[in-house]
């Protein structure tokens, strides 16, 4: 038994002597999501991107309208029109609406890319900034707070106002 305390208290000295010559150990996290959507620079970059979003929405809106309609008239005319006319009307109403349906995810794969490419970018100039910040700060470690990765931690070690206030400063 008492070896076995003493293997242990070995053990225990051996893994705390580093930390013993690290000097004091400083701890923070922050939020990635709150820094890229309340930041100027987050908000900056990514209002194109609800621009194009907006701009595709009433295109395909005014498609869709245009579609309702088309369905609209072969309803109302369709007992009128013989069968061969129908047909070719049902065929261009197919039709239209497969290409709407190919245009709606043209625009989100493009909207998907383009909100990747504004992500890496802002990821990249956040990690730059979260270096700077920590190396000035003298930190051991900034984690990041996502729903899984810190279960608890007091607030007084958030430093994701701090990181937005950097974050906005940086040039890029």
């Amino acid at each position: 038994m008492k070896k076995v305390f003493a293997w242990f208290l070995c053990v225990g000295l051996l893994l705390a002597a580093p930390l013993a010559n690290a000097g004091e150990v400083k701890i923070a996290y922050l939020n990635v999501r709150r820094v890229l959507s309340e930041s100027d620079r987050g908000a900056k970059e990514t209002q194109g991107l609800t621009k194009k979003a907006n701009d595709y929405k009433k295109i395909i809106d005014k498609k869709q309208q245009e579609l309702q309609a088309l369905k609209e008239s072969l309803e109302k005319k369709a007992a009128m029109l013989s069968d061969e006319a129908r047909r070719e009307k049902e065929r261009e109403y197919q039709q239209k609406a497969k290409e709407l349906e190919r245009m709606a995810q043209d625009f989100n794969s493009e909207l998907k890319q383009m909100e990747k490419e504004i992500l890496d970018k802002l990821m990249g100039s956040l990690q730059k900034v979260v270096q700077q910040f920590g190396e000035e700060g003298k930190y051991t470690l900034i984690l990041e707070q996502t729903g899984s990765s810190i279960l608890y931690a007091p607030t007084a070690i958030d430093v994701t106002d701090q990181v937005i206030k950097a974050f906005d400063a940086a040039k890029e």
